[in-house]
């Protein structure tokens, strides 16, 4: 493994510092809270026509046996109109029953539970025949659909909407409720003044804006009881112009209290917001933070804050600091169910983190794809996905120390195999190496930290340089061959790409060489990658893509961050592009509507055109070995969520 790696999944230095404030008890009005580790909504995709299936059950099952003090579960729908299948309804009392079997569940497994009360307004997402709503007629986007504005009695009638949904929960068994109040949607939109343009009661000044959502409080005290916990979750900022300011937010804030709210929870963004909702891993941890310390500093109930808080000794400093009460995590629950056991022994070498790469919430809308997680291939599997062991140990070799072999070789270990990987290069990561030098991204090592690290706890032996042949398997007489033996560059087959100053991208990031003007060609995530990673060195950048559009193999977020980083790098970017011939210095190109042009001055000429996989070895061992499987990349180019997703169902089959 690279010192680097390791230094990485050591950042927060020496195993044997302590955390003096995280695992702390900590009162939500009357509900005490044995830490201060909650999990707040994430939209997990897993429930079956809106209510909770095995899959959810499992799912959050999972998180409270790892130990945090209470769930805030999934948004549940409090209006009909927006009734959806993979989200949780609330909306009437039918559901009482199987929400209720379910706190019974969370409850037994040492967890309190809440439920956040949601409306989508005017952010509909992927809900079939919804029709939008909101304060005020003004769209997410020019493209999407006017909402209609609510009247002052549909308002009305939506406190009583929202205080109903919380005399369920607490009749479900829940030990509080929590409301949406931010990214963008109904409640959120109403404490905008980007979105409320209202003249009557609640629109208008910050008061006149917070006040469906302090009636809301109110009526919920009211109907459900004072002692019955209610949180609000709001935006320290909308981190768009005209929006909700941390000014504004902490006025609400003081509303929201003096209404009988037990705590505020303080987030930031909406639907086009930079940066986004979800941060991904160009944004500091804990970088809600400085929201949330603005929020504290005028309320005396507790304060809990989100945004990459996965780090016990940074989530613990926040506290220290007099930030916030609460540190809201999210996503490094999903990386790690286990993760708070994990802190409160010691064992932060053992906790699997989160590289904040956001495949979790960028899953497919269409047909909706559940919750998935690059580091953790047990997310919403849990069941399907638990380790047993193996009823006849057997000698396992791995080829290829990348994502998929580390993964294979981790699980197949786990379940008493005796493992051997063989790695030909001086250390173990592969592609996953290369993926973790473009800039911000050094956070991607910690997955390779994490995987060595349970190699070594599991005595897997490993051989480093060593190029395995069709002999030495033969000679080591296994049970079983995996093949993960990775990928290599596409070059595609373009007159005079065999010139000197062609190279492609993993070149580049690998350390090669670039002269000052460069050519990148190939507009995807690894072009677009190398195409800023060389900008930020000075060098003067050209980049070319064939299609329509860049950066068409990433998710929604982290294309909007990378475009938002490089938009000031001058990248002169041509799309519908393609490279005829490369000449001394130069390239022929063609056009979308078919003009060729000549293009001189470049230095160095970079391919990112994709990769194909590199396997010369399993047909070479078949019939000599009784099992040989190829997985991750070998198998096929795929994302690292897929390799290691491979490496993980493979283990579990041999």
């Amino acid at each position: 493994m690279s010192l680097k790696a390791r230094e990485a999944q050591s950042e927060n230095g020496p195993e044997e510092r302590k955390l003096k404030r995280l695992f702390t008890p900590v009162k939500i009005g009357n509900l005490e809270l044995k830490n201060r580790i909650i999990m707040p909504p994430m939209i997990e995709r897993l429930a079956t026509n809106g209510a909770p299936n095995d899959a959810v059950k499992d799912f959050y099952s999972a998180r409270a046996r790892g130990g945090l003090a209470l769930i805030v579960l999934t948004p549940g729908i409090v209006d009909i109109s927006m009734a959806s299948p993979i989200q949780l309804g609330i909306y009437d009392d039918s559901f009482i029953p199987g929400l209720r079997q379910f706190t019974d569940l969370i409850h037994s497994c040492g967890a309190h539970m809440g439920i956040q009360l949601m409306h989508l307004g005017r952010q509909s997402g992927e809900i079939q025949g919804y029709k939008p709503v909101g304060p005020s007629p003004i769209p997410v986007t020019p493209r999407d659909e006017v909402p209609r504005e609510l009247t002052t009695g549909e308002v009305d009638g939506l406190v009583e909407e929202f205080a109903e949904a919380a005399r369920r929960a607490r009749d479900a068994g829940f030990d509080m409720v929590e409301l949406h109040g931010c990214h963008g949607y109904l409640l959120s939109s109403f404490l905008s003044p980007l979105t409320n343009k209202r003249s009557d009661k609640y629109g208008g000044s910050v008061a006149k804006r917070a006040r469906f959502v302090v009636e809301i409080v109110k009526l919920i005290k009211e109907k459900v009881g004072q002692d019955f916990p209610v949180s609000v979750r709001m935006n320290g900022s909308d981190y768009m112009p005209g929006g909700t300011t941390v000014d504004m937010a902490r006025q609400t804030a003081k509303l929201l209290e003096e209404a009988g709210a037990d705590m505020i929870g303080v987030s930031g963004g909406a639907y086009g917001s930079y940066p986004v909702i979800v941060p991904p891993y160009d944004q500091p941890r804990g970088c809600n933070v400085p929201l949330a310390a603005a929020v504290k500093e005028v309320v005396k109930v507790p304060v809990a804050v989100a945004g990459r808080l996965d780090d016990p000794f940074v989530a613990d400093e926040v506290l220290l600091s007099g930030k916030a009460d609460v540190i809201a995590m999210a996503r490094g629950l999903l990386a790690d169910p286990e993760l708070p056991n994990k802190a409160a022994r010691g064992d932060f070498k053992g906790i699997r983190r989160c590289i904040a790469c956001n495949v979790c919430i960028d899953g497919d809308p269409t047909p909706v794809s559940p919750i998935t997680c690059t580091v953790n291939p047990e997310a919403g599997r849990e069941r399907e996905m638990v380790i047993t062991p193996a009823p006849l140990p057997k000698r396992v070799v791995v080829i290829g120390g990348g994502l998929a072999g580390l993964e294979a070789a981790r699980v197949a270990a786990a379940r008493g195999h005796q493992v051997t990987l063989y790695e030909e290069n001086a250390e173990l990561g592969g592609q996953w190496l290369l993926a973790s030098k473009p800039p911000h991204k050094e956070d991607h090592l910690l997955l390779l930290g994490y995987l060595v690290e349970q190699l070594d706890r599991l005595g897997v032996e490993r051989k480093y340089g060593v190029r395995v042949t069709a002999a030495l398997v033969e000679g080591a007489r296994p049970d079983v061959v995996l093949v993960a033996t990775g990928a290599k560059p596409i070059v595609p087959p373009i007159p005079g790409v065999d010139r000197g100053e062609v190279v492609t991208a993993w070149d580049v990031l690998g350390g090669g060489k670039v002269g000052r003007r460069v050519l990148v060609v190939g507009g995807g995530l690894t072009g677009l990658e190398t195409a800023e990673f060389l900008a930020e060195q000075g060098k003067e950048i050209v980049l070319v893509e064939m299609l329509k559009r860049t950066g068409a193999d990433m998710g929604a977020t982290i294309r909007w961050h990378l475009m938002n980083r490089t938009k000031n790098l001058n990248i002169k970017t041509f799309v519908s592009t393609q490279i005829k011939e490369v000449l001394p210095k130069g390239v022929v190109v063609v056009s979308r509507n078919g003009v060729e042009e000549t293009w001189d001055a470049f230095d160095t000429i970079v391919l990112a055109c994709g990769v194909r996989p590199k396997d010369e070895l399993s047909k070479q061992i078949e019939g000599n070995v009784k099992e040989v499987h190829v997985v991750g990349d070998a198998a096929k180019a795929q994302r690292g969520l897929e390799a290691i997703r491979s490496g993980s169902e493979i283990g579990r089959k041999i």
